[in-house]
């Protein structure tokens, strides 16, 4: 990997900090392909909308309940 490269790019275009809505361009996602990375690891150019901390919300028995110091 080159020093230029900014790594995956993509727009922001809702955040309500539990949910947030991303864009992926056309443009972004030819460069990552060209770039070498699998289409199976690429999101499809579009708007994409994820859930922010989904993994502790369904693995309730992970989250730390009280921290102590060694």
């Amino acid at each position: 990997m080159s020093k230029d490269k900014e790594g995956f790019v993509f727009t922001i275009v809702e955040d309500d900090v539990v949910n947030v809505t991303i864009e992926v361009s056309q443009e972004d996602y030819d460069r990552e392909l060209a770039a070498g990375v699998e289409e199976e690891y690429l999101l499809k150019p579009g708007r994409h909308k994820m859930k922010r901390g989904g993994f502790l919300a369904r693995h309730p028995e992970l989250k730390i309940k009280e921290r102590k110091s060694v």
